[in-house]
């Protein structure tokens, strides 16, 4: 059995290539044993014989290929801290993979190292190692020259052309996601005068969080619409960003997809503001794809998405 993992911003979600999928929140993943962890992977993936878990993890940062887990150094990080939510039960997770004895890689973010078009290393960061994962379902199932949206909880869009990474625009840099976004004139002012840290700003950044709400489920009916109708034009302006580097790059109408769990709901209309068919992906599309780059690599894969693949990695 392959196994992919999407370390996501809420929930860490398990699959295999061919589909079977299980997901355990952040939150509830800390408060477990490394050894119940595994026991779980095993109850709800099926099989206890596994070849290889390709994993992802925070930001990924100090990675520019993949690697065996126990050749990372610092569990692929520059550094611990960085933009985001720290619960916890990602690190649990890197721990329960480390001490289950399953042959492991560890997966790249894309960031200022890698090998992407050089007039986007302006920025540090790109995106992070599940979304390596996501693109290469896509590109193994689905299309060589596309952009994918992931807009939930906050928003990553990147640019695979001729079955390479050329791009990626990162939670902090442009489009809020529904609790996480860049820093605005306001979030700057107050982090200066020490109101709040830089990360949490980003953390109450988003489109809910400047609506006063927590999570949809406290919306009204109105606020709901609302807070989709702005994710969906922020998202279409994201990807319409990602087209024109698409086009100065020789592919002018790349293939577009949306991931995130409000794909389904936005999508219809984040089609009607680009004028073109946009297909949302389902939420485990990440881990399976994490799992087709387990599959590959075990197969021999020396590059995956235009990452070099250390190698060999096992004998």
């Amino acid at each position: 059995m392959f196994i992919g993992v999407d370390h996501g911003t809420t929930a860490i979600r398990f699959a295999t290539p061919e589909g079977r999928c299980w997901e355990i929140a952040r939150a509830k993943a800390s408060r477990l044993s490394a050894e119940g962890i595994v026991e779980l992977i095993v109850q709800n993936l099926g099989r206890d014989i596994v070849d290889l878990v390709a994993l992802s993890y925070s930001m990924g940062d100090a990675l520019t290929r993949i690697v065996r887990l126990q050749d990372a150094p610092n569990r692929g990080l520059i550094r611990q801290d960085g933009a985001g939510q720290h619960v916890g039960g990602g690190t649990r997770v890197f721990e329960a993979i480390k001490v289950s004895g399953w042959p492991a890689i560890l997966l790249p973010g894309i960031h200022r190292a890698s090998g992407i078009d050089p007039r986007l290393k302006v920025f540090s960061h790109g995106m992070s190692p599940e979304k390596v994962g996501l693109a290469y379902g896509v590109f193994r199932e689905m299309s060589k020259n596309f952009i994918v949206c992931d807009a939930s909880s906050n928003t990553v869009t990147f640019a695979v052309l001729e079955g390479k990474i050329v791009g990626a625009i990162d939670a902090p840099i442009f489009a809020p996601g529904l609790m996480q976004g860049p820093l605005d004139v306001e979030a700057i002012r107050d982090v200066d005068s020490g109101k709040m840290t830089a990360n949490q700003a980003f953390n109450c950044g988003g489109i809910l969080s400047k609506m006063g709400r927590t999570s949809i489920e406290e919306c009204q009916p109105e606020e709901e619409s609302m807070a989709f109708e702005s994710l969906s034009l922020f998202a279409a302006m994201e990807i319409n960003a990602l087209i024109v580097l698409c086009r100065d790059l020789g592919k002018p109408k790349p293939d577009i997809f949306l991931a995130g769990s409000p794909a389904a709901k936005i999508s219809p209309r984040v089609s009607e503001l680009l004028g073109r068919e946009v297909r949302p992906l389902d939420g485990c599309a990440a881990a399976q794809g994490c799992a087709w780059v387990a599959k590959d690599v075990f197969g021999g894969s020396e590059f995956v998405l235009g990452i070099a693949v250390d190698g060999p990695l096992f004998c």
